[in-house]
C-alpha cells in the first residue's frame, strides 16, 4: 500500500482581474502586455494586497512585491485541497480539470513550469493512482482488494461487539428467567438481596450509569456527566469526580486506539504482502536473464520490516489498554474505599467488558476483587 500522496494545489486560471486574492500561487508578469508570453516572468505569491489603486502587491514571505497591475497578464491560483476519498469517477474530475489547467499554465508561461513542477508531479501521481485502477481512502491510495479488506476487518469488529452485547442479553434473560435479579453487579436471588445492606444512590454512581453496558457511547455520556458534575463541585469532591471521569476517558481512548491499530495493521499486511511478492518477481529472469538479487533482498528486507512496526504497534497498543485496565481496577477500588460501593461496581463492569472484547484470560484478568 502507497503512503498518502503530498498535499498538490488547485489551479483556477484568470485573466487579470483581480479582485482581493488570498489563495497562494504563481503569476506571469510582462514589461508590456504585447511581449511574448514565452518571456513573461513566474512570480509565487503566498497573497495578493488590491489597494483599488494602480498597483498590486504581492507577498511572498517576508518579501513584498508591488507592480503595475497592467503587467500581472495571468495567474493560477493554488490551494491544499485533496479529497480523502476518491472512489469513482466524478471524484477524481475536478483533480483532472485542475491538473490540465497546471499544464497549460505551464506550457504557456513556461517560466512557471518550475515553479509547478511540484504541485503537477504530485497531482499526476493522484491521477495516476486512479487510472491504475486504485482508490484513494481516508487519505490513503489502494487497490479495490485493500479497501474490501479494510472493511471486512471493520465489519468483523462490530460483529464481534454485537455479538457480545447479543450474549450478553441472553446471559441476562437466563438469569432473570431463573428468579435472578441484577444488585451492584451481581446477579442475586431476592432473599440474598435482602441480606444485603442498602447502597444509596449518589451523585457520581448517578453519573456513570451509561457506563453499565461498557461501550463507547455509554462512556461518553459518562464523561459528559461527570464533566457537568465536576464544574458545580469544588475540593475534594471536584478532585474525585476528575479522577473518575479521567480514567473512564482514558480506558475507552485507548480501546479506540487499539481498533484503530488493529484497523492499520491490516493495511500493512497487504503492503508486507505486496513486497513478499516483488522480492519473487525480482527472482524471475528478465529478457535478458537477469536475476535481480538486490532489489529482491530489499524487498524481503522492506516486508520484515513493515511486519515488525505492526506487531511493535499492537503490542504497545495492548499494553497501553491492560495498563489502563489496570489504573481503572485501582480507582475502582479506591472508590470502594470511600463508600462509593456503586461506582465501583461499574468500574468493574467496564473492566470486564473491554478486557473481553480484546484479550483471553491469559492475556488480562480483571482482579478477583473486580469481578
Amino acid at each position: 500500500m502507497r503512503s498518502p500522496g503530498h498535499p498538490f494545489l488547485i489551479a483556477c486560471v484568470f485573466a487579470c482581474g483581480i479582485g482581493a486574492a488570498r489563495s497562494a500561487g504563481v503569476a506571469a508578469l510582462k514589461e508590456q502586455t504585447y511581449h511574448r508570453d514565452l518571456s513573461a516572468r513566474a512570480v509565487a505569491y503566498s497573497r495578493i494586497i488590491d489597494s483599488h489603486g494602480p498597483y498590486l502587491r504581492l507577498v511572498s514571505g517576508s518579501t513584498n512585491v508591488d507592480i503595475l497591475r497592467s503587467k500581472m497578464v495571468a495567474r493560477v491560483e493554488v490551494a491544499d485541497v485533496v479529497p480523502a476519498n476518491i472512489m469513482e469517477e466524478n471524484d477524481i474530475s475536478s483533480l483532472r480539470v485542475t491538473l490540465e489547467a497546471l499544464k497549460e499554465f505551464s506550457a504557456r508561461y513556461p517560466h512557471s513550469a518550475r515553479l509547478l513542477k511540484p504541485q503537477t508531479a504530485a497531482l499526476t501521481t493522484h491521477v495516476s493512482h486512479f487510472d491504475a485502477g486504485e482508490i484513494r481512502y481516508e487519505g490513503t491510495w489502494m487497490t479495490r482488494n485493500e479497501f474490501a479488506g479494510i472493511q471486512e476487518i471493520r465489519r468483523r469488529v462490530e460483529e464481534i461487539r454485537e455479538r457480545a452485547e447479543v450474549e450478553k442479553r441472553a446471559f441476562d434473560g437466563a438469569q432473570r428467567d431463573k428468579g435472578l435479579v441484577l444488585h451492584d453487579g451481581k446477579w442475586m436471588t431476592p432473599q440474598e438481596i435482602e441480606q444485603v445492606p442498602s447502597n444509596s444512590r449518589t451523585e457520581l454512581s448517578g453519573s456513570i450509569e451509561p457506563l453499565w453496558n461498557g461501550d463507547l457511547e455509554g462512556a461518553r455520556f459518562a464523561v459528559k456527566n461527570l464533566t457537568d458534575l465536576a464544574t458545580r463541585q469544588t475540593g475534594a469532591p471536584k478532585v474525585r469526580t476528575e479522577r473518575l471521569s479521567s480514567v473512564v476517558r482514558n480506558l475507552f481512548l485507548a480501546e479506540e486506539r487499539l481498533t484503530q491499530r488493529i484497523i492499520a495493521s491490516t493495511r500493512e499486511d497487504y503492503e508486507a504482502a505486496r513486497q513478499d511478492k516483488n522480492a519473487k518477481d525480482w527472482l524471475k529472469p528478465n529478457g535478458f536473464g537477469t536475476v535481480t538479487y538486490e532489489a529482491s533482498r530489499e524487498s524481503t528486507a522492506n516486508a520484515a520490516a513493515i511486519r515488525q512496526r505492526s506487531a511493535d504497534g499492537l503490542g504497545e497498543c495492548k499494553r497501553e489498554l491492560r495498563e489502563q485496565l489496570s489504573e481503572t481496577e485501582i480507582v475502582a477500588t479506591d472508590f470502594n474505599k470511600l463508600r462509593e460501593r456503586q461506582v465501583a461496581v461499574i468500574l468493574s463492569a467496564a473492566v470486564r467488558a473491554v478486557s473481553s472484547r480484546h484479550f483471553t484470560e491469559a492475556e488480562f484478568q480483571p482482579s478477583p476483587q473486580q469481578r
